[in-house]
């Protein structure tokens, strides 16, 4: 995105944040502090803005184009000048409201057409208003669904550019550095050996194509009429959904249509339970092993992750002393601040599988994983569909993918176990 756009885009958070912390009957002095904050941003953020604009308006000025769109060069051709951000609806609903009324009378508002025109949407479906969603409306429910995940702002994430559909690079295909790097690369010290052997990396091909995730949402004639209401609500909503979505599939997800989840990918490593472990328990040796077998300790990204009811447990763990034990997590104190366990921060998250089961106890460094995100949100409406209960129907649309960036676990020197950026407890029934 623009300057200006992430600047639109960081207004409209802003201003969820302010109407969120307003509508408070109390608030805490951190949470007057928080207010005034994001108050005293928003004012600086309207005073760059305008500087912003009124220097491209300027800019536009000063080029004084003989036709719209282009200017000559002064050989006797022209180039095209490009659109400064294009802002007409100062929120989703006013934009909602005009692609209904080119759906329900045909008469259609100029500012959907320039949009359309910069953002590349599709007028054809004329009794459908198929049109795209305004950057920076769509930037702010990305933005607020990356910020807000546990687990999605963790992941290494990354745009696809325009004019693509997928994500192609070369990758090093390698399962053990027990000998050799880089998938086959060795070296010999010469006094050892006769002759050197040539040894090259052994190089793949990876590709990411977009899927689609798709929402559906029904509007009433009365919900219309409150425009501020139902503007935050849905704009709040689909940022849920989108975080939810995305996190869950990152967890688990098939790769048949959606992204590979870290328990579902080939690089998975799981630890078995212990002997005689009780149903649907944690235990000292399980963690111990879990920590151990992941790839690299000291990576910034590396947390467990887990679920809610197996992070009840850890209250009362302890690692065994003769008859007695002693705590082995450290309980944060602080608000904001994440429980450890080993070192390592714990994030809880229902995603994660049901306790007992695998997948509910995971150590994982989120970083090791891939999501692509292509722009924003797509809409159309249909005044079609709930006619006759005088609904409006608005379909979303978002393209992502995402997978682990090792397909299989690592063996290390000197060791038969394997190791990932991926580390699970099994099953324990």
């Amino acid at each position: 995105m623009t300057k200006l756009e992430k600047l639109f885009a960081r207004q409209d958070v802003l201003l969820a944040e302010m109407r969120a912390l307003a509508d408070l009957e109390s608030r805490t002095d951190e949470q007057e502090a928080e207010y005034v904050t994001a108050e005293n941003e928003y004012d600086a953020n309207e005073g760059i803005i305008a500087r912003e604009t009124k220097l491209a308006a300027a800019e536009a000025k000063a080029k004084e184009p003989d036709s719209p769109g282009y200017r000559p060069t002064g050989d006797g051709t022209d180039i095209v000048i490009k659109d400064r951000v294009q802002r007409p609806f100062r929120n989703f609903v006013e934009q909602l409201h005009a692609i209904k009324e080119v759906a329900s009378t045909g008469n259609g508002d100029e500012r959907l057409n320039v949009l359309n025109a910069v953002l590349g949407g599709n007028e054809g479906l004329g009794s459908e208003g198929g049109f795209a969603v305004q950057t920076d409306i769509a930037g702010a429910m990305l933005e607020t669904a990356a910020k807000s995940g546990q687990i999605l702002s963790r992941v290494d994430q990354f745009t696809v550019s325009d004019g693509s559909n997928a994500v192609k690079w070369v990758d090093v295909d390698e399962t053990t550095v027990a000998t050799t790097v880089f998938g086959g690369v060795q070296v010999f010290w010469a006094a050892e050996a006769a002759a050197v052997t040539a040894t090259l990396p052994k190089l793949q091909e990876r590709e990411l194509k977009l899927e689609k995730l798709m929402g559906l949402a029904y509007a009433t004639y009365e919900l219309e009429k409150d425009s501020s209401f139902v503007n935050d609500l849905y704009t709040r909503a689909f940022e849920k959904a989108i975080q939810r979505e995305l996190e869950g599939t990152i967890v688990s997800g098939t790769g048949v249509g959606k992204p590979l989840g870290f328990l579902t990918g080939g690089s998975l490593v799981t630890i078995s339970k212990e002997a005689g472990q009780v149903a649907a328990t944690v235990v000292w040796k399980n963690i111990t092993k879990m920590f151990n077998r992941t790839l690299d300790k000291t990576s910034p990204g590396l947390v467990w992750l887990m679920h809610p009811d197996v992070h009840e447990q850890l209250d009362f763990l302890d690692f065994p002393v003769g008859t007695g034990g002693v705590p082995v997590y450290l309980q944060s104190t602080k608000d904001g601040d994440l429980d450890a366990l080993k070192g390592r921060g714990i994030v809880d998250s229902d995603h994660c599988s049901a306790l007992g089961t695998k997948g509910d106890f995971n150590l994982v460094d989120l970083n090791e994983y891939l999501l692509a995100v292509k722009g924003g949100v797509d809409t159309a409406s249909s005044i079609h569909v709930q006619f006759l209960t005088a609904q409006n129907a608005f379909r979303f649309i978002f393209r992502a993918n995402g997978m682990p960036k090792k397909k299989s676990a690592l063996t290390i020197k000197n060791s038969t176990l394997t190791r990932s950026s991926f580390v699970s407890l099994a099953t324990r029934a």
